[in-house]
């Protein structure tokens, strides 16, 4: 009668053991390609060409096509900015020129694959989103998941200036922060939404276009580790497309059809 107990109770063990497998396995789905999306409805899941972790963004803006039927505004987000180690598969898998190109500029501020990738220009951004079948995201699909479900804060974590060091690396007197330049991603805290460093780390290069007579700019958002940390989500600016800044980087978000 024992050894039937002792028996009922491993076969127990391992069932509840493959239930926490599967349940992790659908929290975090492998996904291959936007339209496979259709029909997931997790939260969390692994992008499969760079292996980032993305977030689902209930975006509420509706959007319509050119001939007035409304189109789907809900997309996933990069949990984090595009790592060092990310970039390089990219380029690895491609004959990408990339702008920058100095790879001991990016050692000096993100040493390891796990540190933010940057010093590159909006085209090695584009670049590649387009390679692993994502885009950048617009400005204000980046602010509305930045705020993480807030709303009419000026911060992702709500409207106190001085609890920035517990969720943005940034330039802050006395913060209990041990990183001269860039952190690893996800090294604070995450907003609302399951997104990390929405504030400081690096700027990151949005989609949208800005005209200055002949020349074109493209927006970034979210500070750096080099500016305040008082930086609202309302607030960003503009750079040249063309040239790779020390302490610019970016994210992308996939499109759920």
């Amino acid at each position: 009668m024992d050894m039937m107990i002792q028996r009922l109770v491993v076969v127990l063990l391992v069932v509840a053991l493959v239930g926490l497998v599967r349940a992790e396995d659908a929290e975090e789905v492998v996904v291959a390609s936007a339209e496979e999306l259709k029909d997931i409805k997790a939260k969390k899941i692994i992008w499969q060409k760079d292996r980032a972790k993305m977030v689902r963004i209930p975006y509420k803006e509706k959007k319509y096509d050119r001939t007035g039927n409304l189109i789907n505004s809900i997309f996933y987000m990069d949990a984090t900015e595009v790592t060092v180690g990310q970039f390089k598969k990219f380029l690895k898998s491609t004959d990408h020129s990339y702008t920058g190109g100095l790879w001991e500029r990016v050692y000096e501020y993100s040493p390891t694959d796990k540190y933010p990738m940057k010093l590159v220009s909006w085209f090695d951004a584009v670049a590649y989103a387009k390679w692993a079948d994502k885009r950048l995201p617009a400005e204000a699909e980046w602010e509305f998941a930045a705020r993480g479900g807030l709303v009419g804060k000026k911060y992702s974590w709500g409207d106190g200036a001085g609890y920035a060091y517990t969720y943005a690396n940034s330039d802050m007197n006395g913060a209990p922060d041990k990183w001269e330049y860039c952190a690893p991603v996800g090294s604070f805290k995450l907003n609302g939404y399951g997104l990390y460093d929405m504030a400081g780390n690096v700027w990151e290069w949005c989609q949208d276009r800005w005209t200055y007579g002949i020349e074109t700019h493209r927006l970034v958002k979210g500070g750096s580790w080099d500016d305040n940390p008082a930086i609202g989500l309302d607030e960003s600016k503009v750079y040249r497309l063309e040239v790779a800044y020390r302490h610019i980087g970016f994210r992308c978000v996939a499109d759920v059809p």
